[in-house]
């Protein structure tokens, strides 16, 4: 399979009728991996034909429902389409018991899918088989953790961007440009939208080392305008990467 990367979901946090939560296939390096699973990723990997087995690992940057909602239908599916391969789901460190709880409220009994669950921490550098993840600790969540923090401290406040074989890099939700810094350079950026102004977007991204710049979970009222190296990307859309 050649490498590529497929949008199964670009929208931003808010319902949209024409665009799905979070969610991206990579091919890469032999492997397939899911950067976060916004619902309802386990129906559009469905509807592509991709084989819920073909799956190795799932990274998710932040828990926010908007990028984690479709994870336990996703699990679910895995299971009933008789999924036997180990699973590993990378994300961070203080969601995955109380995920787990979750789960087990779904009525998702671990024991009863037929196929193992790895669940690791995300951590500075993380693999899965050919491909080397490197983590890098965004603001997203920065003004939750001082607004919420000490009143939850059970609560994860982390948010991760990725950079992938030093070749595909995405940023999850930022908080600011800052966030984008230490992922350069890279053949390719996957960047949101939403939470930055588009004009100060693309004057940050002028002359900086990136190869192509994609653009997702764009935010309602943003024109959409690809130019040059950057292009705006919809629901489906299968980007090869060049070797």
């Amino acid at each position: 399979m050649p490498d590529s990367i497929t949008f199964l979901g670009t929208s931003d946090g808010l319902p949209s009728p024409d665009r799905l939560h979070a969610s991206i296939l990579v091919r890469l390096a032999g492997k397939t991996i899911l950067l976060d699973a916004g619902e309802p990723c386990a129906h559009t990997l469905k509807r592509r034909g991709v084989d819920f087995d073909s799956v190795d690992a799932i990274f998710i940057t932040h828990m926010h429902s908007d990028h984690i909602g479709g994870l336990p239908m996703l699990l679910q599916s895995m299971w009933l389409e008789q999924r036997r391969r180990p699973l590993t789901i990378f994300m961070p460190a203080k969601a995955i018991a109380p995920f787990r709880r979750w789960l087990q409220h779904c009525l998702l009994d671990e024991r009863r899918f037929g196929y193992r669950i790895h669940w690791k921490p995300v951590k500075p550098v993380m693999r899965a088989g050919n491909i080397f993840v490197r983590a890098f600790r965004n603001s997203h969540l920065d003004k939750a953790r001082a607004r919420y923090g000490k009143r939850h401290p059970e609560i994860s406040f982390d948010a991760f961007s990725f950079v992938l074989n030093k070749r595909v890099a995405y940023s999850g939700d930022i908080g600011g440009l800052d966030d984008l810094t230490p992922l350069l350079p890279v053949e390719v950026l996957i960047v949101e939208l939403a939470h930055t102004k588009p004009a100060e977007m693309f004057r940050w991204l002028a002359g900086k080392p990136i190869g192509r710049v994609l653009v997702t979970h764009v935010g309602r009222g943003v024109k959409r305008r690809s130019a040059g190296k950057i292009r705006f990307v919809t629901d489906g859309l299968c980007v090869p990467l060049e070797h």
